[in-house]
C-alpha cells in the first residue's frame, strides 16, 4: 500500500479502517498512530485530517448517523398510508444494520465508554438529548427517532392506554430487538429469503 494518499481517499481509508480497528481493540485500545501503521502510512498522517482519535471516532460516528438516517427515510419517502410508513421504518431498520452490522456493534458498546458528545453518540437512534441532535452535511436534523416519532403519532387512538413515547418505545424494541438478533444469529433465518422474512415479522403483532 503506498505510503501517501490523496488528501480524500486517506480520509475515507481512516474512517473504515478506523471503524474496524475499533470494532476487535475496542475504544480503550483504539490509538491513531496504530491505524496508521495498519494503513501503511506514518504515523503523522491521521494528524492531516484528525487532531485527535477522539475527533475521528465522531466523524465515524457522524457518518454512520448519516447512512442510517438515508436508509430510514428511503424507507418511507412517497408512502403515505400509515401503517405501511410504520412498517416500512421498521424494515428499513433491521435491513440497514444486516447490511451494515459492524454499526450495529459500534453503537451497543461505544456510548458506555465515550464522552465525545452525549448527543452524538446517543443519537443513531434516540430522543435527541440536551437538546442537541445529528444534522446531516447539508446542516438538516439527521435523526432517525424524530422519524418514528413522526410514523407512530397516528396510532395513538389504537392505544389509549400509552403515551407516544411508549408507543414509540414498544415498536423501536421490537425493530432493535429483531436487528440485534438476526446480526448475532446470523443462521437464525435463511440468507435467501431473509428480506421477505423481515418484512413479514416487522408487521406481525406481537
Amino acid at each position: 500500500m503506498p505510503s501517501d494518499y490523496h488528501h480524500r481517499e486517506l480520509r475515507n481509508s481512516l474512517l473504515d479502517a478506523g471503524r474496524r480497528l475499533l470494532l476487535v481493540d475496542g475504544y480503550a485500545q483504539f490509538s491513531l498512530r496504530k491505524l496508521a501503521a495498519s494503513l501503511g502510512v506514518s504515523h503523522n498522517a491521521p494528524y492531516r485530517h484528525f487532531t485527535s482519535r477522539e475527533e475521528l471516532i465522531l466523524a465515524i460516528v457522524r457518518e454512520d448517523a448519516d447512512r442510517f438516517y438515508a436508509a430510514l427515510a428511503a424507507g418511507v419517502t412517497g408512502v403515505e398510508d400509515p401503517e405501511e410508513r410504520l412498517f416500512g421504518l421498521g424494515e428499513a431498520y433491521v435491513n440497514f444494520f444486516l447490511d451494515n452490522p459492524e454499526v450495529l456493534l459500534l453503537f451497543e458498546t461505544l456510548p458506555g465508554q465515550v464522552s465525545l458528545n452525549g448527543a452524538a453518540m446517543a443519537s443513531l437512534f434516540s430522543p435527541p438529548c440536551h437538546g442537541a441532535e445529528i444534522q446531516d452535511k447539508n446542516g438538516q436534523s439527521a435523526d432517525g427517532y424524530r422519524l418514528l416519532e413522526a410514523a407512530a403519532k397516528p396510532f395513538s387512538a389504537r392505544f389509549p392506554g400509552l403515551s407516544d413515547e411508549e408507543i414509540v418505545l414498544g415498536y423501536w424494541a421490537k425493530v432493535h430487538g429483531l436487528a440485534s438478533l438476526l446480526v448475532s444469529q446470523r443462521n437464525f433465518l435463511a440468507a435467501e429469503n431473509i428480506r421477505e422474512r423481515v418484512k413479514v415479522l416487522v408487521r406481525t403483532p406481537f
